[in-house]
């Protein structure tokens, strides 16, 4: 997957609409569930996440020993045009994720994140425009609460199972991950049917039924 032009398939996603990529999923691979449940929202309606999933996993933990904490590690190791994607383990007390780590993950690359889980700092985030998908909003910071224990593994994100370099794609709809196999074609077919559903609106306004369109353009 490193030959990708990442910030050219990007741009690609950022035109499309997460509804199109789960039409593509539903109707071609049979991949119905591939979408994070609505308990995950944007912190901003108006931007969107697109970019390979670097994965992180924390548990509820009282260590507060910084040389056993794992977190600016793994901010550290992000790459450039990665989502970074944060299991937490049902965590439901604390912002597992701040401004500085929203800092920090830009300067690395990293292009957004999806906590299922706790933020805090939320005003600084949202000012600084970093794009994020969170559960809830907690003023606790992680240490003595929650510690990450591994990285680059398989999570568990909105009830969605999602692997290493599995693509991330959100806007104010929601978030769907898509197999890491399945971006190419994915992203050519969700294309189309941008295109074509962008033909149904034209033929709504020429006074066309809606029923007629979707019979004519396979929509039905």
């Amino acid at each position: 997957m490193t030959d990708m032009n990442w910030p050219e398939i990007a741009e690609r996603f950022k035109k499309l609409y997460v509804p199109a990529v789960c039409d593509v999923l539903d109707e071609e691979y049979n991949l119905m569930y591939q979408f994070a449940d609505h308990g995950l929202h944007p912190l901003n309606h108006t931007q969107k996440i697109a970019g390979p999933a670097y994965t992180v996993v924390s548990m509820a933990c009282a260590i507060t020993d910084r040389t056993r904490r794992m977190g600016p590690t793994v901010i550290d190791h992000f790459r450039a045009g990665v989502v970074a994607v944060y299991d937490t383990n049902g965590e439901q007390r604390t912002g597992v994720w701040g401004e500085l780590w929203s800092a920090g993950a830009r300067k690395a690359g990293c292009v957004g994140a999806v906590v299922d889980g706790g933020i805090r700092d939320t005003a600084y985030i949202r000012a600084a425009g970093f794009p994020m998908f969170y559960r809830f909003t907690a003023p606790g910071d992680a240490r003595g609460r929650a510690n990450i224990v591994d990285y680059e593994c398989p999570v568990s994100i909105g009830g969605v199972r999602v692997n290493p370099g599995d693509y991330v794609f959100g806007d104010e709809d929601g978030v769907v991950f898509v197999p890491k196999e399945l971006i190419l074609p994915v992203l050519v077919k969700a294309e189309e049917i941008c295109a074509v559903e962008t033909k149904i609106r034209a033929g709504i306004e020429e006074n066309k039924t809606l029923a007629n369109l979707y019979q004519e353009f396979g929509r039905a």
